[in-house]
């Protein structure tokens, strides 16, 4: 049975239940999903047609086109092009004559149009009228000058090395305020070539001797352990970064980047990893435990890294899907499959 049949046949069944009053009409409505202006409607033309006035009427094999027709889009654009500031009313009203072709079109239909275009507005307008007579050799107003700055600094700039260790980005992150032992801050350090990450966590203030202490202790030995070399240390201008950090950079033969004030992103390898540590691990482990001492946050931060650098695809632009240590100790394989390392070879290449 086709479904118009099926539906001509529901709808009969519901009138002869009105018609043996079996229940309110509101109750059969109810039951049907259907509306009671709905009902009296099918009703009506149940009465004046039949059987036939139940079935669903049929529809048109196509629709009518309604979009404008192309030249009437194309006057709409290049009249606004060169008169910016007029409104839809008056764009319909000048087309309508017939210098402008005595198009007929509404102001809807215009804006219609100039939403499509992306020039809706009447700054949008204008900027695309600017834009357009500097392409052409007009003058360059400010605002045209503005938009080639931004394209120029929306260029793709990649920061890091081509070389696994080269170059380690170093910053600070708050992890909280622990009862008892006070503020706990984490010292991250990334790898620019493959995002592997190194991090501890310690108590108390985050002073340039903290920071030196952490390249001395744990950020040198893995580079070592890797058979790397890192020349360079890449940081922001924070206190925990001063002279304490820059001589044991000095005496390590590093070179100390310092980025420009107000400028993360570029320092953005470990920007990135220390919201992946948040969202990863912080957020989950402090509603899971609770943590009585600075060693067993620590402890759980180097079962994270190990997840994380070992375990966890990178869906990084060098790492590819592979895994940051699989990039970083590259040339220890016999390490790499001690510590079960993921390795996806379709993106080794």
């Amino acid at each position: 049975m086709a479904p118009a049949d099926s539906l001509a046949r529901l709808r009969k069944a519901l009138m002869d239940r009105a018609e043996r009053r079996e229940a309110p009409v509101t109750q059969l409505c109810r039951e049907a999903g259907i509306s009671r202006s709905r009902f009296y409607e099918l009703r009506a033309r149940y009465r004046a047609y039949g059987e036939t006035g139940l079935r669903p009427k049929p529809r048109p094999a196509e629709r009518p086109e309604r979009q404008l027709p192309e030249p009437l889009v194309d006057a709409i654009v290049a009249y606004v092009v060169e008169h910016p500031t007029h409104g839809q009313r008056t764009i319909a009203l000048v087309l309508a004559t017939p210098r402008y072709g005595g198009w007929r079109v509404s102001h809807g239909g215009v804006a219609n149009v100039l939403r499509r275009a992306g020039i809706g507005r009447r700054l949008a307008r204008l900027a695309a009228a600017e834009s357009l007579a500097a392409s052409e050799g007009g003058p360059l107003t400010e605002r045209v000058l503005r938009q080639v700055r931004a394209i120029e600094r929306a260029k793709t700039v990649h920061i890091g090395s081509e070389v696994p260790g080269e170059e380690l980005f170093f910053d600070t992150f708050y992890v909280g305020h622990l009862k008892g032992v006070g503020k706990v801050w984490q010292l991250p350090a990334v790898d620019g070539a493959s995002s592997f990450g190194i991090a501890r966590v310690v108590a108390g203030d985050k002073t340039a001797a903290v920071m030196a202490r952490f390249l001395l202790d744990d950020v040198l030995p893995a580079v070592r352990r890797a058979g790397l070399r890192l020349a360079r240390a890449t940081t922001d201008n924070g206190p925990e970064f001063g002279r304490a950090f820059g001589e044991a950079c000095r005496d390590a033969d590093i070179r100390h980047h310092r980025i420009p004030p107000r400028s993360p992103n570029l320092n953005a390898f470990v920007e990135r990893f220390q919201g992946t540590v948040l969202h990863l691990h912080y957020r989950v482990a402090f509603r899971y435990r609770y943590y009585l001492n600075l060693e067993t946050i620590d402890a759980d931060l180097q079962a994270f890294l190990r997840f994380y650098n070992f375990e966890r695809p990178h869906r990084g632009y060098r790492t590819k899907g592979r895994a940051p240590a699989s990039i970083f100790f590259s040339q220890q394989p016999e390490f790499l499959q001690q510590m079960g390392a993921w390795h996806d070879d379709r993106h080794a290449a």
